[in-house]
């Protein structure tokens, strides 16, 4: 419950974004999904996306709105929470796999650890497929060393949990599979279980490619091929050792410090599974020249388990008259060291933690100094007479998106200026304006309404103008740093061409006594 606590005390103490995936790749469809208005991205136009997690939103989000509840101010909290419950799966596995590898003492301590450490606390709320694959792979680690290896139900729970968390996140897909083949040596039911993997995978590539009305694992195909595109990675080449750097940043040099020496003190019969965990994670995602640190974090209950394990180990011995009792207090001296860091880092002070998620466009501030464009957008959903928003110098991919707006209005971001400027006059085209980087700006006709830290939200004067409407709230966007329709069309010719004026289709409005007229 203390960890629980914990989680959704972060998670409601504002808003931040790992990364703009988080908006554009997992609750924007989703909102989309059960409201109709959202953000189309370049993923989702194309395919390049299997809808395991926005599904996931958006079925939380349609239970909502049955129940009347269908609000930023309610949905928002309630979908943090969820995956908050859904994040305890990582300690509770962390708990079972060391009960069952090492020692019930061992197995406590994981739990704290794994309850406790800021990282596994601040990112709990998050609906990105990292965090949710690596919860699903403690729970298969727990399954894969349990006692009742060849019951049918674990047969199938190892099979069905392994595939899931390999198509939700197929990078993780190595690591599993040496789990998974774990399990298959332990098992009498060899051919059951791959027989249920195999069905299992192939029923989520038929289901992937009737989602996009496409072939079979249309969206990794699709994914994996724009990705090995040397377009896309113009400017994000990352040195081979970039994750050894932000492993000793995230944790302050502890983590590698602690699994040396425990490494170096009990050998590889101890620890040489996690270890090889670690090794297969890391040697699979230094292939990429894209690295972000987001992308192995199923590293950190890893390296916490061996810690955990080294630290109830000492323990243990000295209690047995095996070591000194210098050893305890060494053993209470990494737990105050593990405590201290956690708790910096859950406040952002740790040395060099903004170099850790890409800051240049995205502010990953747990509990504060936290961005306010989200602030300004929840006012945006509920504030009266809210007609039409221009995000005068962000771009969708940076905007919190429709669902944190909400509203079936238009919604324009800076680059669409043209597109205002083709309707007619500004007043006729937004009711409000959202600033974040020029504060100082004035523009004729609106003045200031709201300023929420460095973002100003200016409301138009004269509140009586027609709002030119759309067709649809649905713009698509196919092109960010690179055109992605290019690309995309470079290997799969059918690919849909990439609407103009991102998609949008205005209702000019003509006169206060004549039809609307699409153009």
């Amino acid at each position: 419950m203390v960890a629980f606590a914990l989680r959704v005390g972060v998670a409601l103490s504002g808003d931040f974004t790992v990364h703009p995936d988080e908006i554009m790749q997992y609750l924007e469809p989703a909102h989309r999904l059960v409201f109709g208005n959202g953000v189309t991205y370049w993923e989702y136009f194309y395919g390049a996306r299997q809808w395991f997690v926005p599904g996931l939103v958006a079925g939380i989000l349609a239970l909502l709105n049955s129940l009347g509840l269908g609000e930023p101010q309610w949905y928002i909290s309630a979908v943090k929470i969820v995956f908050c419950g859904i994040s305890l799966a990582i300690p509770v596995g962390m708990y079972f796999f060391m009960r069952w590898h090492f020692s019930e003492m061992s197995a406590r301590t994981g739990l704290l650890a794994g309850a406790f450490w800021y990282e596994l606390v601040g990112f709990a709320h998050k609906p990105m497929t990292e965090f949710l694959s690596t919860a699903l792979v403690m729970v298969l680690l727990a399954l894969c060393i349990g006692p009742k290896p060849s019951q049918s139900w674990t047969v199938w729970a190892v099979a069905l949990i392994g595939v899931l968390g390999s198509a939700m996140r197929f990078q993780y897909a190595p690591m599993i599979g040496v789990v998974m083949a774990v399990f298959i040596l332990r098992t009498r039911k060899k051919i059951q279980f791959l027989l249920i993997s195999i069905t299992s995978l192939l029923l989520i590539g038929i289901f992937d490619g009737l989602t996009w009305n496409r072939g079979p694992f249309h969206s990794y195909l699709t994914n994996f091929q724009y990705n090995i595109s040397d377009e896309v990675h113009i400017g994000l080449e990352n040195p081979s050792w970039q994750y050894l750097w932000l492993i000793l940043i995230a944790s302050a040099g502890f983590s590698m410090l602690v699994v040396g020496y425990a490494a170096l003190m009990k050998g590889l019969r101890r620890y040489g599974f996690l270890l090889g965990l670690m090794i297969v994670l890391l040697a699979f995602h230094s292939i990429s020249i894209h690295k972000e640190y987001r992308f192995i974090f199923a590293i950190i209950p890893l390296w916490l388990m061996i810690s955990a394990d080294f630290c109830a180990h000492i323990t243990l011995r000295v209690q047995l008259n095996q070591l000194e009792k210098q050893y305890l207090i060494l053993q209470r001296f990494g737990m105050i060291v593990f405590f201290t860091i956690s708790f910096l880092g859950i406040l952002n002070y740790l040395p060099s933690q903004n170099l850790l998620h890409r800051p240049y466009i995205t502010h990953v501030n747990f509990i504060r100094n936290q961005i306010s464009t989200f602030t300004a957008y929840r006012y945006l959903s509920q504030a009266p007479d809210v007609k039409g928003v221009w995000a005068a110098d962000t771009e969708y991919s940076a905007s919190p998106g429709y669902y944190y707006l909400h509203r079936k209005i238009p919604f324009y971001d800076a680059r669409a200026i043209n597109l205002i400027g083709s309707s007619g006059n500004l007043t006729s085209s937004v009711s409000h304006i959202v600033v974040v980087h020029s504060p100082d700006i004035t523009i004729e006709g609106y003045t200031l309404d709201k300023q929420f830290g460095n973002v100003i939200i200016l409301k138009r004067q004269n509140d009586q103008i027609p709002i030119n409407t759309w067709t649809e709230y649905n713009p698509i966007i196919t092109k960010l740093h690179v055109d992605t329709g290019e690309i995309v069309k470079s290997f799969d010719p059918n690919a849909p061409d990439a609407p103009g004026n991102f998609g949008i289709e205005i209702v000019e409005i003509m006169s206060e006594n004549t039809t609307d007229e699409s153009l």
